[in-house]
């Protein structure tokens, strides 16, 4: 997926992506310099928001698609269950990873005039866990959340934020402005060189131009 770069503010340098994570921000730091990609992590009532930084990860080509990085990368079994939310494609995409040591990582991809999508490759994210991961403080149903993605009209930015008010989650500024959104200053976390080196090294010979003059 390739993300158009739309907005205003920082969402049009990063685009839009959120994930939210349990914990404190400052203990997302660590897991941040392990990543490929420079984000933030702000805190938020009850969650960590991580946002990108900038648009485009330290890792070779193809592989530098910052929102696409941050929209597949693991969450830590300390900040897990997490939800993320991004605009890929021109689609919304919500991702959530719940607890579990194997717990698989589940997609839901929703198009404007079409709904949401079949992804065979993709483990399907049920209505129901988004309001489990959310909690109970919203009220919102599975039937609630079924209803929200069966509305095919709007945008992917729109049917997102319209999602985190319906299930009572915080940071839609964030989804929507990246950094500018934050409630207060944030200092971006740059990846360690060494974890690029090593996810670069691992996918060199995927590349069908490596080694060529």
């Amino acid at each position: 997926m390739t993300e158009p770069t739309s907005g205003r503010t920082a969402s049009s340098t990063v685009g839009h992506g959120l994930v939210l994570v349990r914990g404190e921000a400052r203990a997302s730091a660590r897991w941040l310099r392990r990543g490929l990609v420079p984000a933030a992590a702000v805190q938020l009532p009850g969650w960590t928001g991580v946002c990108l930084t900038e648009v485009v990860a330290r890792t070779r080509a193809p592989y530098d698609v910052g929102l696409e990085v941050l929209a597949a990368r693991p969450t830590p079994r300390s900040r897990r269950p997490s939800i993320g939310l991004f605009v890929l494609d021109g689609c919304a995409v919500v991702t959530v990873q719940p607890r579990g040591w194997r717990a698989e990582q589940r997609w839901l991809v929703w198009e404007p005039g079409r709904g949401v999508r079949r992804t065979p490759d993709l483990a399907p994210l049920p209505a129901g866990l988004i309001v489990q991961v959310a909690g109970p403080g919203s009220g919102a149903t599975t039937a609630d959340v079924v209803a929200h993605f069966r509305d095919v009209s709007g945008t992917p930015l729109t049917r997102l934020t319209g999602l985190l008010h319906l299930v009572g989650l915080p940071g839609a500024d964030l989804l929507r402005h990246g950094p500018a959104g934050a409630p207060g200053p944030v200092e971006g976390i740059e990846p360690d060189a060494r974890a690029v080196r090593a996810f670069d090294a691992l996918h060199h010979d995927e590349d069908p131009m490596a080694g060529q003059p």
